[in-house]
């Protein structure tokens, strides 16, 4: 997979928020765990997500309003193996969303990928108010430990 069709993927998925959705609403598809708490004393939103096995260009990060989306896809590879034996890992695309408690300041927003771990820091905006809701795409950093 490309990341064009990741990106073809998330528009076409985020089209389908509207629509109440399972953790395997379609075929191939996964819902990450995650954690979503408020630090820096309520002035910062921190999300973490498990996504181990999810290439890092296979992510991507979307804040509209107070909502923060996170789509995109981890490639099975058990179609090298000659038998598979046991299978528990979900494979597929996914579609997280978050409600945050407030708009965000999404340019100073940051999101790092380290070790199957995507963390993601968003300020809390000083404006609260929700006016038009954009689409804005965060930028993360992806590291590997030495």
């Amino acid at each position: 997979m490309y990341p064009d069709d990741l990106f073809r993927e998330f528009d076409r998925m985020f089209a389908e928020l509207s629509l109440p959705m399972t953790s395997h609403a379609r075929r191939g598809s996964f819902n990450p765990n995650a954690d979503v708490q408020l630090t820096d004393g309520g002035r910062t939103v921190l999300v973490r997500v498990e996504l181990a096995g999810v290439r890092s260009d296979h992510i991507k990060l979307v804040v509209e309003g107070a909502t923060l989306y996170l789509a995109g896809a981890r490639e099975n590879d058990a179609r090298r193996a000659d038998a598979v034996l046991q299978k528990e890992i979900d494979y597929g695309y996914f579609l997280k969303k978050i409600q945050l408690p407030s708009p965000v300041a999404v340019d100073t927003a940051r999101a790092e990928y380290i070790d199957g771990m995507l963390t993601i820091i968003l300020p809390i905006a000083a404006e609260r108010r929700i006016g038009r809701a954009d689409r804005t795409e965060i930028r993360m950093v992806c590291k590997a430990r030495a």
